[in-house]
């Protein structure tokens, strides 16, 4: 008995920990709750009413389409085939526009244009049509909506009347929240659920871990990481640290805008590496600092199902790039606001991604904010990101601080 209740713990923990490993360390479109009554969504913030009877869950999700993410469905065999699916595609493109032209079905083109509504204070696009076949009618029903640089999307296809209805209620019924409440949202009855095409992809993404990453070190002014293979040559006089504690941030518009769970994101998924003000930072001035902040972060907590461009000519994976970027940074200290003009660079065989954008800062014994030019570069070294955030209160210094020197050097064998 005891051989048995130990083989069963041991089980038990073994699975624990591949729950653990397959659970994101932020909300992916796929991450949701579920329960007998609902499902709801943690990226999106949206809790959807299932029907209660003869229907089950089914997967349709699909690992090798980056950009289109199956989220749920349910299929009933009762009076013919019914089938509820959500999916959710990211665009290039205004989402609410995208939305529209998604909301036609495929034989649609030219049919009649989709009605506007409200569902849950958001526009809706919706779209529906009645068709006979050998078997009856048959009953088609797509609504599309633009949030968060994708098209949400739900569609109905049904053999009988009342499901058809019942589903139309349920859809036009659709309650949104703040994301970071879903779990509280989707109550204690719910699981957590995340598609198989999530599970393969996590199972199979690279083991970093930022907080055990090589630090490198500093020598003069030239900060240097053997295991990513770069080294960084910070301006003449300026003064290196690595203690974050030792800066203030800037913030991208006011303090008020950081949100605890971006910061919490931030805080788990970055590590800083290096950093350099042109003065010390221990100083009272009554006048910016300017810096340069190094920083290392884990791909699979902002991007998961993004690669990073292979080439300066991979225009819509570079588009891509820049979307999350904002998406995933834009309310922290590494990204100000008005960040959309993506420019790419190859250096020495590496891609590299800059973002201007503008931030604040207070001005000493004044409730004034100083306007501060930012400049957001990443690029991708063994599977880790790698970030710099170089700061002025002038575009000119600004300028001269994105021609500093970085050089690759080959890495160190891991012994």
């Amino acid at each position: 008995m005891l051989r048995i209740v130990l083989a069963a713990l041991l089980l038990c923990l073994g699975v624990c920990a591949e729950t653990r490993e397959l659970t994101p360390r932020i909300p992916v479109p796929e991450s949701a709750f579920l329960s007998r009554a609902e499902y709801t969504n943690a990226f999106f913030g949206f809790r959807l009413t299932l029907p209660q009877k003869h229907f089950e869950v089914i997967d349709l999700s699909d690992s090798n389409k980056a950009l289109r993410h199956f989220l749920f469905a349910e299929k009933s065999l009762d009076h013919g085939i019914t089938l509820l699916i959500l999916s959710a595609t990211q665009v290039l493109g205004n989402p609410d526009e995208e939305a529209q032209k998604m909301a036609f079905m495929p034989s649609e083109q030219g049919a009649k244009p989709p009605e506007a509504l409200d569902i849950g204070g958001r526009l809706f696009w919706k779209n529906q049509t009645e068709q006979k076949s050998f078997s009856g009618k048959a009953y088609r029903l797509r609504y599309a909506t633009g949030m968060r640089g994708y098209v949400l999307v739900v569609s109905v296809s049904a053999q009988n009347a009342r499901q058809a209805d019942e589903l139309r209620q349920n859809i036009e019924s659709i309650k949104f929240f703040d994301p970071k409440s879903a779990k509280e949202m989707a109550g204690a009855d719910s699981r957590p659920y995340l598609t198989e095409a999530v599970q393969h992809r996590l199972q199979n993404a690279p083991q970093l871990d930022v907080a055990r990453l090589d630090p490198g070190h500093l020598s003069g002014n030239v900060y240097s990481n053997n295991f990513l293979g770069f080294s960084y040559r910070f301006p003449e006089g300026w003064h290196l640290g690595r203690d974050p504690a030792q800066l203030t941030l800037t913030s991208p518009q006011s303090h008020s805008q950081q949100t605890d769970a971006k910061d919490s994101w931030t805080e788990q998924c970055t590590r800083v590496l290096s950093f350099a003000t042109e003065q010390s930072p221990s100083q009272d001035l009554d006048h910016f600092n300017p810096r340069i902040l190094i920083l290392a972060a884990d791909p699979a907590c902002f991007a998961p199902d993004l690669k990073f461009p292979e080439s300066i000519h991979d225009n819509q994976d570079i588009q891509l790039f820049g979307e999350m970027i904002v998406r995933s940074f834009a309310g922290t200290p590494f990204l100000g606001h008005n960040a959309s003009r993506l420019l790419a660079a190859d250096l020495d065989g590496h891609l590299f991604l800059e973002m201007p954008s503008l931030g604040a800062v207070p001005v000493s014994g004044s409730t004034l904010l100083r306007k501060v030019h930012m400049s957001f570069v990443l690029t991708s070294l063994k599977q880790y990101w790698v970030i710099w955030l170089m700061e002025s209160d002038t575009e000119s210094q600004l300028s001269r601080l994105m021609k500093t020197s970085i050089s690759f050097v080959p890495s160190n064998p891991i012994r």
